[in-house]
């Protein structure tokens, strides 16, 4: 077996040597043992459920929370030609008996689940009857009500466990601290689970913490030089749009990315080619994105937690090369920090309004609950009822908190629709478009873009919407799905305030846990002492000396004379540089190359130029 798993190993990775700790994990999967990995982002987790399922007969089911998480996995092994798929979005029963049959009967090796869907009687029906390998728990610390982005469905993926017995689990996480994952363990009542943790340290990352009292230069200068690939994470839509508009004017090559953008999947293929080499984007932006030549990350915002914190600046530097994590914070930013997280808690009013409309929204009568999962879109929720997008997202995901209900967004907005009259008007744009560029949309179902088709045929979102359902109500059209970009499940019958009531009694204990987690990432980025020290603490790992490769560390040893002498070997190899050209031959903030360029001219060891050029004599 030792052979085969190297064999695989280099078929499919293109390696011959594991990283730390993968190993471990997938022997111990081999040898039917539980097992938690806990490895820094960048680390390798994926292979370490899927190398030893590749080596075992049968069906390896893994269970993760994001879409888009799951569509890149998929994506990915496919690209290895290895058969997975995800059943994602919302489904009709019989289309879900056709996926799980052809899941059984057809060699999948991979099988990609939401902890909603994990729980749903057919599926367990159907996994209990097949042969597994392996159940993989991707994202684990969402388990844990102790985690940064607790999940309560994961909390019941258990009940899957307990019908697929004899399958052995593994747990992966990037992020956990010692209380979470005793809490991950317990919860997913995993067997003398072997353990493989490997350092939450990151050498090759310089990590940065700088006052500002000018953000906007500071992450452009973070950014230096220019043309170098990386991810700026700001706090909400509209500053990520605006951050990234400043850039280019500044003469960065960048792109915006939030939830709400249109061509998602343009915008993160630009940035992948390095077309648009900076992205700026808010905090979900990353996750299962397979970039490995990132040498930048700013934060021009406090993150929410140093969980969050730490998985960000770990999409950097993954290819082991030198890359650096830049936290500019300014005066007024712990008082920002408390703001978002205030707004994200709602008040009890925006709860009770929310959740009122959305029983209105579906025709959900007092005592009801919905048995199937609802098509859902955001925007045109909010739109109706005049509501704010920010605030009902927050209320919808404190309902999913809660438990009231499950609320899942899809990557891409999905309209499925069939045209049925072969005589069926074609003076309108949206007609003709889809006659002419979707082959067999006249004899079957077929899943279209609404928003790349506005996009061609310049009409808006709203008279597209309108047109399509006017077809549907003439009989011209049958549409399954009209612009969905999330499902929602009821796991309660409606009943307003006893529905609501545990949740609304839970608000100040949320709160103040949130309080908490931001409390820790201020005192982080304004304390004295190294950074990486701090950060490895957090995570239960000691390190008794100082980083020498933090900012805090840093300006305690870069002595002057050593930015003389590192300057003297970059003008001894080139032209008269300026101090811009400078800064991007080194790794020195201007200000200490121009402190150390003043000694230099002082002493007559170079001669400047104008216009601010240096030559060495």
């Amino acid at each position: 077996m030792n052979e085969r798993i190297y064999d695989i190993l280099k078929t499919h990775w293109n390696a011959t040597d594991f990283r730390p700790g993968q190993k471990e994990a997938v022997t111990a999967v081999l040898e039917q043992k539980d097992c938690l990995v806990v490895l820094p982002t960048g680390g390798g987790k994926s292979l370490c459920y899927q190398l030893p399922a590749l080596a075992k007969p049968g069906l390896c089911v893994v269970v993760s929370p994001l879409i888009a998480l799951m569509s890149d996995q998929v994506n990915s092994l496919k690209g290895k030609g290895i058969r997975a798929m995800d059943l994602s979005g919302p489904m009709r029963e019989d289309d879900l008996i056709s996926a799980l049959d052809n899941c059984k009967f057809g060699n999948f090796k991979f099988l990609y689940l939401s902890p909603e869907r994990a729980q749903h009687p057919l599926v367990q029906d159907r996994l209990s009857e097949m042969q597994l390998s392996l159940l993989a728990i991707d994202e684990a610390h969402c388990i844990s009500e102790w985690g940064h982005d607790f999940r309560p469905a994961y909390r019941d993926i258990l009940s899957l466990k307990q019908r697929l017995q004899h399958t052995p689990t593994i747990a992966l996480t990037a992020t956990a601290t010692e209380r979470v994952k005793e809490d991950i363990c317990n919860a997913l009542a995993l067997q003398q689970p072997v353990q493989v943790t490997d350092s939450f340290d990151r050498p090759n990352i310089f990590i940065e913490v700088t006052e500002t009292t000018h953000k906007l230069e500071s992450i452009s200068e973070a950014l230096e030089p220019k043309g170098t690939p990386g991810i700026v994470y700001v706090g909400t839509r509209k500053s990520a749009e605006l951050l990234s508009n400043h850039l280019n004017s500044m003469g960065h090559k960048t792109a915006y990315f939030h939830g709400g953008a249109q061509d998602k999947e343009q915008r993160i293929l630009n940035w992948m080619q390095e077309k648009a080499p900076v992205m700026v984007a808010t905090s979900a932006f990353g996750m299962g994105i397979d970039k490995s030549n990132v040498q930048r990350v700013v934060h021009g915002m406090l993150p929410f937690s140093m969980e969050q914190y730490y998985q960000e600046i770990g999409r950097c530097g993954r290819d082991g090369s030198a890359a650096k994590a830049t936290l500019l914070i300014e005066n007024g930013d712990d008082k920002k920090l408390w703001n978002s997280i205030t707004a994200g808690v709602p008040t009890i009013e925006a709860i009770k309004k929310t959740y009122k409309h959305l029983c209105h929204y579906f025709d959900i009568a007092y005592g009801e609950k919905p048995q199937e999962i609802l098509e859902f879109n955001l925007n045109l929720f909010c739109e109706r009822y005049s509501l704010k997008l920010r605030t009902t997202y927050h209320v919808l995901k404190l309902l999913e908190r809660g438990q009231i209900l499950t609320f899942t967004q899809y990557n891409i907005p999905k309209t499925v629709l069939k045209l049925l009259h072969k005589n069926i008007k074609t003076d309108t744009p949206i007609v003709t478009f889809l006659l002419r560029n979707v082959g067999g949309i006249t004899a079957r179902f077929q899943e279209i873009n609404l928003e790349k088709i506005i996009k061609k045929t310049g009409i808006s979102l709203a008279h597209a919407i309108d047109h399509l359902k006017q077809l549907h109500a003439q009989g011209d059209a049958d549409i399954q799905q009209l612009h969905v970009d999330s499902g929602i499940s009821f796991h309660v019958p409606r009943e307003d305030k006893r529905s609501l009531l545990p949740i609304l009694q839970q608000l100040d204990v949320l709160t103040n846990e949130k309080k908490r987690l931001a409390d820790t990432v201020w005192n982080y980025a304004t304390k004295s002492g190294c950074y990486r020290k701090r950060l490895l603490h957090y995570f239960g790992e000691s390190r008794k000396n100082s980083c020498d490769h933090c900012s805090n560390c840093n300006s305690n040893i870069t002595a002057i004379n050593t930015i003389i002498n590192n300057l003297k070997e970059v003008l001894s190899r080139e032209e008269p540089l300026s101090l811009e050209q400078l800064s991007q031959h080194t790794s020195y903030k201007r200000e200490e190359l121009v402190l150390a360029l003043n000694e230099m001219c002082n002493e007559e060891m170079v001669i400047q130029f104008t216009p601010n050029q240096f030559k060495l004599l």
